[in-house]
């Protein structure tokens, strides 16, 4: 059973959405060991500002650890990844700019799903048709073998879509 979480309790706050115009603008907290594969967006730029804690960041072939106060722009198309490889929580504050709602859906949907047990403690979904619509809703694009599967994981997304389960999920969470 689903359990239903608010945007408070699960530790994403959204400062600015989408729906009311303009970037994204997301605050959430990354947890030690927390990391993402290496993977771009096609529509557009995320930028991090660390407000608590330290991150590792990847773009490209560089890797380097950001601190409190310290920013970094990635461009569309531009490889990259994090890993919180401190023993502490880092908080950051990620702009999305153009805004886009289905980031905001996806942040809150993985950190949901991990709050129910239905994703690992970084928020990476267990059941594969929720790991589809996650890489699906955030415009994240893998690289290397998992690039493989971009295409079944596009394939099963559009068809959660189509079937009700992405709304399903969205009502229970109550994400908007």
């Amino acid at each position: 059973m689903i359990a239903n979480k608010t945007k408070e309790n699960i530790g994403v706050q959204i400062l600015q959405s989408a729906a009311m115009g303009g970037d994204s603008v997301l605050e959430f907290v990354i947890k030690p060991g927390e990391k993402t594969p290496k993977h771009y967006h096609r529509i557009f730029t995320e930028s991090f500002e660390i407000l608590a804690g330290s991150l590792c960041i990847g773009l490209g072939k560089t890797v380097q650890t950001y601190h409190i106060g310290e920013k970094l722009d990635i461009p569309p198309y531009c490889v990259h990844y994090f890993h919180n490889v401190s023993e502490e929580d880092c908080l950051v504050r990620v702009t999305v700019q153009p805004g886009n709602l289905n980031f905001e859906r996806a942040l809150n949907l993985s950190k949901s799903l991990a709050a129910d047990g239905l994703a690992s403690p970084a928020g990476t979904p267990k059941r594969f048709k929720d790991l589809a619509l996650f890489v699906f809703l955030n415009d994240s694009h893998s690289v290397g073998v998992l690039g493989v599967v971009q295409p079944v994981l596009t394939a099963v997304a559009k068809w959660q879509v189509k079937n009700g389960y992405l709304q399903k999920l969205l009502d229970n969470y109550k994400i908007t």
